[in-house]
């Protein structure tokens, strides 16, 4: 009867049981963390690309409705931020809302180079392109 009585009172977890289990959590944390912070760190680079195939379409946009006056040598590309003309001229022609930056340096805008003449438009960020063709890191990163 008194072991009965023991087992009833008995509604706990050990403190081994506990442990082990903090040991195993532990664990599956220390193989999983580093996946999950690789797969954050190339949904950036994927986001900054997506962005700059839009600000690609918002510039031919802006081309095709005769909106761009100039033409600029890939050489000289601008920066796609507020205060300058080609991304006044896309909010002015509600094809954008907001100051798109790159998602994997914040600090860094997009830059685009365009001619009016036949259309061309590239785009890049952070030294590399993402429009049409992605070159350096944002290639290296997203092929893996």
């Amino acid at each position: 009867e008194n072991m009965n009585q023991r087992k009833l009172n008995n509604k706990g977890f050990s403190l081994v049981e506990l442990i082990i289990v903090i040991a195993i959590m532990a664990v599956l944390i220390g193989l999983l963390a580093p996946q999950f912070l690789k797969y954050v760190q190339r949904s950036r680079y994927s986001t900054d690309v997506k962005n700059g195939q839009e600000i690609a379409t918002v510039v031919q946009t802006l081309i095709a409705d005769h909106k761009l006056k100039d033409s600029v040598a890939s050489s000289a590309a601008v920066e796609f931020k507020s205060g300058k003309d080609v991304y006044t001229e896309a909010v002015n022609s509600n094809l954008l809302s907001e100051e798109i930056k790159s998602k994997v340096k914040t600090d860094q805008y997009f830059k685009v180079a365009y001619d009016v003449t036949n259309g061309h438009v590239e785009v890049a960020v952070n030294g590399c392109n993402v429009y049409p063709n992605i070159t350096g890191e944002y290639a290296t990163m997203l092929n893996k």
